[in-house]
Formats: structure tokens, sequence, C-alpha cells
């Protein structure tokens, strides 16, 4: 049975856990406080390198500010490496600053999971370097799979997935809630109001996966003239909302290149 090693056990962790079971499951974490959601169900590493010892695939699962320490103190456990698979879901922790921090090139798979997949709704994105086997990807990209969707990509692209999937999620909070404040304003207290919203985005999008009409053709669709679509519409236009969210996106993937830096 292959062993897995949480180096960091926070929400992401947990759900990944939760998904995959937790049978062969080690974690470690500085704040002692994080193993009390696990109820005794998985094994706790008292240190970092007795983590990686133990496991055959490790999932770095801190910070990306926290990676370089992390790292180090691996490297310098001089603890052997080969035959171990490394798992980033760090958001901008490139493939080769991983390698070079470890001070050896190892089997690494980067992943960039959102916040979804804490309900089993979420969509990863993953990508490895030649040392990782065909079954070593099959099997983690199958992990995430079970937290939701997963989708192999180029790393060079991992920085830019990350403002359309990622952290892409906010956005459709900030929608939701600004649609929901919106109608309490205009006298829409039901109780049921924010969950009507929810459900009409959920709707929404599923009317782009089944329907094979793109997202422009469904604003057509639903946008009658001179109607009162068309004028919400024309105030979205007229106010750049579009441009926004392009704004927006770029300076994620900016944020993004310039975490890849720091660990550099």
């Amino acid at each position: 049975m292959d062993r897995f090693s949480f180096i960091g056990a926070g929400n992401m962790a947990y759900a990944i856990i939760c998904g995959m079971g937790s049978e062969g499951v080690t974690v470690y974490d500085k704040n002692p406080a994080q193993y009390e959601k696990f109820q005794g169900k998985v094994s706790v590493a008292q240190s970092i390198p007795e983590a990686v010892k133990s496991a055959d695939y490790i999932v770095l699962s801190v910070k990306p500010q926290n990676f370089k320490e992390v790292l180090t103190e691996i490297r310098e456990s001089a603890e052997d490496l080969n035959g171990k698979t490394f798992i980033s879901i760090a958001a901008g922790v490139k493939i080769s600053s991983i390698c070079k921090t470890l001070g050896q090139d190892v089997a690494v798979i980067r992943t960039m999971p959102n916040t979804p997949l804490l309900i089993g709704k979420g969509v990863t994105a993953v990508s490895c370097n030649r040392l990782v086997t065909k079954e070593a990807f099959d099997k983690v990209k199958g992990v995430f799979e079970k937290t939701g969707m997963a989708f192999e990509l180029p790393e060079s692209e991992m920085n830019s997935v990350i403002s359309a999937t990622s952290s892409a999620p906010a956005y459709i909070y900030f929608f939701i809630d600004s649609i929901y404040k919106e109608a309490v304003k205009q006298g829409l207290e039901n109780p049921q109001m924010l969950k009507a919203i929810c459900e009409m985005v959920k709707g929404s999008a599923d009317m782009v996966l089944s329907s094979g009409k793109t997202p422009e053709d469904l604003i057509k669709m639903v946008t009658s003239p001179n109607g009162t679509t068309e004028k919400a519409m024309q105030v979205l236009y007229g106010d750049g909302v579009d441009r926004s969210i392009s704004k927006a996106m770029e300076a994620c993937t900016k944020r993004a290149e310039e975490l890849s830096g720091e660990l550099d």
C-alpha cells in the first residue's frame, strides 16, 4: 500500500485526506491543534524528516512562504529521497525550485486546487516533471478526482490557471454577494433569497456545460431587444466589468509569478 505524508495539516490537507481515506496517511504540522480534526484516524509524525521517511508520497501543504524552510529541513536531514514523489498544492512554487532547494532532482507533481475541494466540488490542475512515473501521476490525479475535477496542464501554464480556477471562486463569491446585497436593497428580504441566487448561479453554469452553446450564445438567448436583461447588460458593458475581470486575473497571475521568484 502506498503511504502518504502531509506536511501541513490545514483545511486543504484535511479535505484531500477525507477524499482519499486516512489509511496509510501520516501528517505533520507545527501546530498540534491541527491534529484534532482527524480524530485519531491518521498517524502523526513528530518531525518533518520523520514524515518524509515514512512515505512514498509527500504532500507539501504549506504556504508558499514556508516552502524554503520546509524543504531546507528535508535536505539537511539527509533523508534518502529516491523513489519518493513530492506533491505541491501551493500557488506559484515551481517544480525546479523544489528540486533546487532540496539539492537534488526528485519526482515532483505540482497541483493547483481550489477551495470547493473542501466540499468535494473542487477543480485541480496537475503537472509533473519527467521523473514522475505514469503510475504515480495517475494515482495522484485520481486522489484529486475524488474531491472534484482534476485535469492535466503543462507546468508553463500553472501560474496562469490560478486566475482562472483557483483564485476565481472569490470572483464568484463577490458576484453572488453583490447580487444579494442589491436584492435586499430593493426589498427582496425573503429568507430563501441567497439560496435562490446561488441556485441561479449553479443552473447558469450547468447551462453552459450541457447546452452545447457558448457563454456569449447564452447571453444572447436571455437578452431580448429593449428588455430588462439588455438594460442590465448595457450597464455591465458600459462600466467595463469585463475589463475589470481581465485586470483582476492579470494581477493574480503577476502575483503568482512573484511567488515563483521568491523561492529561487
